[in-house]
């Protein structure tokens, strides 16, 4: 028998169950019980587990894939979505897309967390996820000419991967929600193609990776914070170069204290 979850606490009076159940299950998601691309667990044991009826659940399934936490699969299951819900993203990407906030503060922002995720990636080192940014380094070397639109894609496709491992090696599931999104916002909101990245970005952009693996592999902590650094300031200078306007030509909002 599946084991049963307590319901959530702090629930308002008189909510529906499906919502109560709707909340339970985005809990433990961002908890960390249900990871991103995984499956859910069948219908039938998860409602045992969460104590509820059937057609309750499954109207709390149904709120979730309006939400954007799940992907329901006919012949499949239900699956837990890799990036943050678009019910959250798209008002910050039309922020960004109408020009009211600065690019920059998204560059700022995923630069103090990655960061900081080097520096949680070398305190809990992963042999296996080693490999795999291995792999996703060598997948950028074998693009690196760019000589097509095609091969940038590729590129830019291993490039995203290397991040998204890098934040999953933190062991943090909000941040690895966060690191997808922050990385979404950045591509949708530029254009991410040759004419922005243009001639030596490719080598460059490509060392820099390499010398953040190294430093990953040697455990060296002061290293991998340079080049981690050093990646973010050089894409600033790029995105400057490629622009009409520097990317801090907008003044940030004041915020109320």
């Amino acid at each position: 028998m599946a084991k049963r979850i307590k319901p959530a606490v702090g629930k308002s009076i008189g909510m529906k169950r499906s919502d109560e159940t709707f909340r339970q299950i985005v809990a433990l998601i961002f908890e960390g019980h249900f990871s991103p691309g995984s499956p859910l667990p069948p219908e039938r044991e998860l409602a045992e587990t969460l104590n509820v009826s059937r057609p309750t659940l499954r109207e709390a399934l149904n709120r979730l894939e309006a939400k954007g936490f799940i992907d329901r699969r006919s012949k499949s299951g239900n699956y837990v979505c890799t990036s943050i819900p678009t019910s959250v993203s798209e008002p910050i990407h039309e922020v960004l897309e109408n020009n009211l906030m600065p690019l920059t503060d998204i560059i700022d922002i995923r630069k103090i967390l990655e960061v900081w995720a080097v520096e949680m990636a070398i305190t809990s080192p992963n042999k296996a996820r080693l490999l795999d940014l291995a792999a996703c380094v060598d997948a950028m070397g074998a693009e690196v000419s760019c000589e097509s639109d095609e091969q940038f894609a590729r590129y830019r496709a291993a490039d995203q991967r290397f991040h998204q491992l890098l934040a999953e090696m933190t062991g943090n599931l909000l941040y690895v929600h966060l690191a997808h999104f922050l990385s979404d916002l950045v591509c949708r909101s530029i254009s991410m193609s040759r004419r922005i990245f243009p001639g030596d970005y490719p080598r460059n952009n490509l060392r820099r990776h390499e010398q953040i693996l190294e430093a990953l592999r040697e455990r060296d902590l002061e290293q991998a914070k340079k080049a981690m650094l050093e990646h973010f300031h050089q894409i600033e200078r790029y995105l400057s170069r490629g622009r009409s306007q520097p990317l801090t030509a907008k003044p940030r909002l004041a915020v109320s204290r």
